[in-house]
């Protein structure tokens, strides 16, 4: 098996609002994400890779610049994401399904990376293996898709 890594990172803000979240996660509050993508396949194409890291680190780091850096994450429903919008209509909010742990980010991230990953390898010779997200350098979760 053939393996590949990419890391980005991204400034963007979060805020867990199910009520037994501790406090401090309830506030507002942001990291300095560090994002780490792994790749992995079988095989390597006629020119001896796996996927071209040139194209997939653009793909995948424009997504993460325009989609999440700089961003406030929150649940759907979260009415703080009302109040915000309401006073700056274009505001950059990432709104989820699910509140934006670390954990959440992770398989997120994946999902999506896993879409970018399509467009770029219709073959589907790799897939992704892993999303790791580090929140703090000393906090971190991941993610593995079922194969």
């Amino acid at each position: 098996m053939y393996r590949i890594e990419i890391t980005h990172n991204f400034e963007t803000a979060h805020r867990l609002s199910h009520p037994d979240a501790p406090t401090k996660c309830q506030s507002i509050h942001g990291h300095s994400w560090l994002a780490t993508v792994t790749l992995a396949g079988p095989a390597l194409d006629d020119r001896g890779m796996l996927v071209e890291f040139g194209a997939f680190k653009k793909a995948w780091r424009a997504f993460l610049d325009d989609h999440v850096d700089h961003h406030l994450a929150v649940r759907r429903d979260d009415p703080v994401a009302a109040a915000i919008l309401s006073v700056q209509p274009d505001a950059r909010i990432l709104s989820l399904p699910e509140d934006p742990s670390t954990e959440f980010f992770a398989r997120w991230i994946h999902d999506r990376t896993s879409d970018i990953l399509a467009g770029l390898d219709p073959d589907q010779r790799a897939h992704v293996e892993r999303v790791h997200v580090q929140e703090t350098r000393v906090n971190a979760a991941s993610y593995s898709g079922a194969r």
